[in-house]
């Protein structure tokens, strides 16, 4: 079982389309909170009335949150993206892959969109990160 467990050398890419045809890096990370995924519901349950337990598989959308400095290139990049769907009255797609050297894994999020974003850094003794939320389609684990 490998020791190394660093997250710093991860690699990020972000493909929006419409947008960035060539994708852009993800740089400038907050160091306490890179990246995170949410729990991913997939199932629906309910108990009849006399006590049988009843689940299904169902889908919901991958929830991926990006932490960045507000000194981060990619920031800027969002920033014009989302200048951009307010100009168009448009959401545009995006796709991303997440590289983890530490794990020998890759993460490729697909069919997705930038589904919350922080206009302006907050200020406080130093300006502080800011996150970016994207809802995926789906997520598929490879290795590297």
């Amino acid at each position: 079982m490998p020791i190394d467990i660093t997250s710093a050398n991860s690699k990020l890419r972000i493909v929006v389309p419409a947008y960035y045809p060539g994708g852009f890096d993800v740089d400038d990370y907050a160091a306490d909170n890179m990246f995170e995924t949410g729990a991913l519901q997939n199932k629906e349950d309910m108990m009849s009335a006399d006590g049988k337990y009843h689940a299904g598989f169902i889908f919901n959308p991958t929830e991926f949150t990006i932490t960045l400095m507000a000194t981060s290139n990619a920031s800027s990049l969002i920033d014009d993206w989302f200048a951009a769907e307010r100009t168009a009255i448009s959401a545009f797609a995006c796709n991303a892959t997440l590289t983890v050297p530490a794990l020998g894994a890759k993460w490729n999020f697909v069919n997705g969109v930038l589904y919350t974003w922080t206009p302006i850094p907050p200020g406080r003794r130093v300006l502080q990160p800011r996150p970016a939320v994207f809802h995926f389609e789906s997520v598929t684990r490879s290795a590297i």
